[in-house]
């Protein structure tokens, strides 16, 4: 049985059209690179990147959920190329924070919040090994 080519090419273009992917940038500094780029996926807002020192890598970034709401921030830190700071949100609320502390690329510190300001947890990684060393809980204080 062959599927009309009209079928099939309606098919293929409505289904194409659930990934479109556009990107804007912005020269923020006159220099004639961009310096801020807002990623749009169907239409809706799906991520900011900024390069804060004009050093042509992206040291911040702010990353959307379908509904358009923060669902996290990365950040480098300490403008080596690599995001080292990570923010997690859930309804708009701050949730957790991870850090690579030592800029190695592994996270060892993760900071869990109540109400997007109290720490309720905390563990930490201090011997860089990619294991767990120290965990202090603050939710029964």
């Amino acid at each position: 049985m062959r599927i009309p080519t009209v079928i099939l090419l309606f098919f293929l273009m409505s289904f194409t059209s659930v990934f479109v992917t556009e990107r804007i940038g912005s020269d923020e500094n006159g220099d004639g690179s961009n310096d801020t780029w807002t990623v749009f996926e169907d239409g809706k807002r799906k991520a900011i990147y900024y390069d804060s020192n004009f050093d042509g890598n992206v040291n911040y970034a702010h990353i959307f959920d379908k509904e358009g709401a923060m669902i996290e921030e990365r950040l480098d830190y300490n403008h080596d190329g690599s995001m080292d700071d990570f923010y997690f949100y859930e309804e708009g609320v701050l949730i957790r924070r991870e850090i690579d502390t030592n800029y190695d690329g592994e996270v060892d510190v993760w900071v869990h919040l109540r109400e997007g300001i109290y720490i309720s947890r905390y563990e930490q990684d201090l011997d860089f090994d990619g294991e767990i060393d120290k965990v202090k809980d603050f939710s029964n204080e």
